[in-house]
């Protein structure tokens, strides 16, 4: 996954359920864009790609603009 400039999940598999953010950015090397085709990702997990500095995208997630202001707000101290 070395310099990849987007990773997406689009299959329910466990393995993907279990993904760890800070793993994945090593993994990659650098920020990223994730897209989330089958609601895979929790809240969390979206906030953390948020804080690690990723974009995240999802197929009917509306809601995770909201995280990414909320991420943002904290980093500002808003």
């Amino acid at each position: 996954m070395r310099g990849a400039k987007a990773v997406v999940l689009a299959v329910r598999h466990k393995e993907y359920l279990n993904l760890d953010p800070e793993a994945v950015v090593r993994a990659v090397g650098n920020r990223f864009a994730v897209v989330d085709c089958f609601c895979i990702l929790d809240d969390r997990r979206i906030g953390r790609y948020f804080e690690l500095g990723c974009e995240v995208k999802g197929m009917g997630r509306g809601h995770i603009q909201r995280i990414k202001e909320k991420v943002r707000s904290r980093r500002s101290g808003a």
